[in-house]
């Protein structure tokens, strides 16, 4: 199989895939190959993808808050963003 051809397969496996953690590994080595350290990526490439890299553990102050938003949520007592700003340019004109 000549490059031309394997170019072309490789598009093709690419384009098929709903896999994002492979994609993502895919593009890491070819930008790897783009600057030279390929050896050095080909580890990364091996490990898995992060999804976050820090947990945020919140205070009982803020989980108390966000319960509280999450209930006046869940009981509609929300505006939605396009109301929010007309209220607030009614303000501003006043």
């Amino acid at each position: 199989m000549n490059t031309a051809e394997l170019k072309s397969k490789l598009i093709a496996k690419i384009m098929a895939t709903d896999d994002h953690h492979l994609l993502l590994k895919i593009n890491t080595l070819l930008n790897c190959k783009m600057y030279n350290e390929v050896d050095k990526c080909l580890s990364s490439v091996n490990e898995p993808v992060l999804q976050f890299e820090s947990v945020r553990i919140f205070s009982e102050e803020e989980q108390r808050k966000i319960n509280l938003a999450l209930e006046q949520y869940n009981n509609g007592e929300c505006i939605s963003d396009e109301e929010a700003q007309k209220e607030i340019q009614a303000w501003l004109e006043d």
